[in-house]
């Protein structure tokens, strides 16, 4: 599994089961999988050490430490980082695992990038009944991670919310909540209160939320890199 380490954080920018799962064509797109792991493991050694503090980045350790992974605050340079050069990897995106009644157009369209870039994902949630609005209003979706607990399962969410980041601008994303880190698609991160459960706190799914686009006519294409109605 080809991997490249970048701020003390290994990416995994191939996975070898794309092709085990007859996915062999998405190894041309995964170069435009950017994760900000760092990001993700910087919010989580900072909140280890200090819950009530706005995540940080620690200076290296030593004068010859790799560089300092990019600040939290600079989710936007991730969104602007993956370019997807449409006369190569504009391919279709087939309806994937996420049920899409009730879901508007910029929704499903992550909600499919992500089941066509990451087979292990089974589940992803999307409509709903809930007293905000991202669910009932087809804005949101819940990607469930299989073993949450495990330093894989933490890994593949770090992916996922990474990946989402990636495309703020592209989805439309407005936030991405994942292990109690709020993650806006351009902005600062910030922490969430303590909901009291797992779920609630999003330790075993990542929420996605959107700006929506509208709600399907049925006559929309989505493609990787575009989406035409």
């Amino acid at each position: 599994m080809p991997a490249t380490t970048a701020c003390g954080v290994t990416v995994h920018v191939v996975r070898t089961n794309l092709l085990a799962n007859g996915r062999g064509r998405w190894l041309a797109i995964a170069a435009s999988l950017v994760v900000s792991a760092g990001m993700f493991h910087a919010q989580d050694t900072e909140k280890a050490a200090s819950p009530a503090t706005a995540p940080g980045i620690a200076a290296p350790a030593g004068p010859s430490a790799a560089p300092a992974a990019p600040p939290p605050d600079k989710a936007e340079l991730l969104a602007a980082s993956a370019p997807i050069d449409a006369r190569v990897f504009d391919l279709s995106l087939p309806r994937g695992v996420a049920p899409e009644g009730g879901l508007q157009v910029k929704t499903i369209w992550a909600a499919r990038a992500i089941s066509a870039m990451f087979p292990e994902i089974t589940t992803i949630g999307g409509y709903r009944q809930d007293p905000l609005k991202w669910h009932p209003n087809g804005l949101a979706i819940d990607v469930m991670i299989p073993n949450y607990h495990s330093e894989e399962g933490i890994a593949l969410g770090n992916q996922i919310a990474g990946y989402a980041l990636a495309n703020a601008k592209r989805w439309g994303v407005l936030h991405v909540i994942w292990r109690q880190g709020l993650y806006p698609g351009i902005g600062a991160p910030s922490w969430t209160a303590d909901y009291g459960n797992e779920t609630a706190n999003h330790f075993d799914h990542v929420h996605i939320a959107t700006d929506g686009g509208g709600y399907p006519t049925g006559k929309e294409s989505y493609f990787i890199g575009s989406m035409q109605r």
